[in-house]
Formats: structure tokens, C-alpha cells, sequence
């Protein structure tokens, strides 16, 4: 639990967006409704790479099991990571890299390269956004962390490549419903990121349009079993 927090939220942190934890609607979109940091978690460098890393509160937290290759993450056969930067204070987001068939995935990093000519901010929005492959349920998870970054000097807006391609939103009120398309491990140990794709994320090759992605339709279930998984980064 990032210790900077406006809100903790043990009941539904892992939660996705809109599936009623608490009792309610359940987190609201963008953030899950959360407030700001209190203060910004990481600094980072314009063109920096964040080795992203992904966890899950039944593991590794004090009294949990250790992560085995054949842990239940409830990573759901992955699906598409969007990795986003907000300006604004999370009135609008712009994609700067994505992973598509086996993120997430506990047992990998998943390295993402920050583009090298976004401008600097004291406090702007890292976020990551997640369409599941399988479950019942077709869901949209989404974390997002306060962080710092150092760029180019002049300017306070992203760059129209960045800035012109939004998130992929589905799964909540408004939003189409569909699945992403994954992989064959269900919850459990997957083959790890496409290495082509890591290495294009390295070069920040993978923001802007996505001309991969293809959505799964399917009919909506009724069933609103929670299948949580919890979004972190660190270098």
C-alpha cells in the first residue's frame, strides 16, 4: 500500500472499476475516485524506463504465501495494459506505451519508457489500465500514482501524439463491453511480455494509436464476484 495515500482502502483496492465493492457503485473511474497523493510518490527523468511491477495482496504481505508459478494471481489470462500520463489532474489521459495478451503478470517487469520530449510537472498522474482476457466477468482495473517528472523546460501539456490517444475505457457505465484478447495461463504463471514489445516500449514505439488491439464482445453476465488485482510500479 503506497504509504503516501489521500485514502486507504483495504475493502477494495484490488477491485476493478464499477463491480459494487462496498456496497455501493464501487470505484468510480478515473483513479477509482481516490483523492491525491499527499505527497508525490517517485521522480522521474523524461526518457527514464519504469520497470513496472504488479502485485497482489495475497501475496507476499505479512502472514501471505510466497508467489508460486502456480499462485492464483486473478491476473485472468491477462488482456491489454494501458500505461497513461495525465496533466491535468486526471481530466484527460494520453497513452504512452501498452502491453497486449499476457499483462499483467506478477512474475515479470514490465518495462515502460517515459517519452523524451513531455514537458516537466511537480505533480502529474502515472496511470495503468487493465481490460481483463477471462472471467465471468469482463472488467476495467485501473491504479494511478502521483509522481514528479523532469523534462523538457517550457510547456505544461502532452505532446498531440501522446495527447490525442486516450485509454481504452470499457466495462463501466457508458462503455462498450468486451473482453481483451490474452493468453492460454489463466491466473497462473504466464510466458512473461512480448519481447518484441518490451523492446519497442524501450524506444517508446507503443504509445499513440493502438492498431493491434481487437475486442472480444460478448453477452454481459449478472455475476459481480470480485476478482481483484492491485496495479504498483517501482524502478
Amino acid at each position: 500500500m503506497n504509504p503516501n495515500t489521500g485514502f486507504v482502502d483495504y475493502n477494495c483496492r484490488d477491485a476493478p472499476l464499477y463491480d459494487g465493492c462496498g456496497g455501493g457503485q464501487g470505484k468510480t473511474y478515473p483513479c477509482g475516485g481516490y483523492p491525491p497523493d499527499r505527497q508525490v510518490v517517485q521522480s522521474f527523468q523524461a526518457g527514464e524506463t519504469i520497470n513496472v511491477r504488479f502485485g497482489n495482496a495475497q501475496f507476499g504481505s505479512p502472514g501471505q504465501p510466497p508467489l508460486q508459478p502456480t499462485s492464483n494471481q486473478a491476473r485472468h489470462a491477462g488482456g491489454l495494459c494501458e500505461f497513461a500520463l495525465s496533466y491535468d489532474n486526471g481530466r484527460t489521459f494520453g497513452v504512452f506505451a501498452r502491453y497486449h495478451g499476457s499483462c499483467p503478470d506478477m512474475y515479470y517487469d514490465w518495462p515502460v519508457r517515459l517519452p523524451d520530449n513531455i514537458p516537466s510537472c511537480e505533480s502529474c498522474i502515472f496511470a495503468w489500465t487493465w481490460i481483463n482476457a477471462a472471467a465471468t466477468q469482463a472488467e476495467f482495473y485501473m491504479g494511478c500514482a502521483d509522481i514528479k517528472i523532469v523534462g523538457k523546460v517550457g510547456g505544461s501539456t502532452l505532446p498531440p501524439e501522446i495527447a490525442n490517444v486516450a485509454p481504452r475505457l470499457a466495462n463501466m457505465p457508458g462503455y462498450p463491453y468486451y473482453h481483451a484478447p490474452g493468453d492460454q495461463f489463466g491466473n497462473t504463471k504466464s510466458n512473461g511480455p512480448n519481447p518484441s514489445e518490451v523492446d519497442a516500449n524501450s524506444k517508446s514505439l507503443t504509445g499513440g494509436v493502438d492498431t493491434v488491439f481487437q475486442p472480444m464482445y460478448s453477452k454481459r453476465k449478472r455475476d459481480r464476484s470480485l476478482h481483484r488485482r492491485l496495479g504498483v510500479f517501482s524502478n
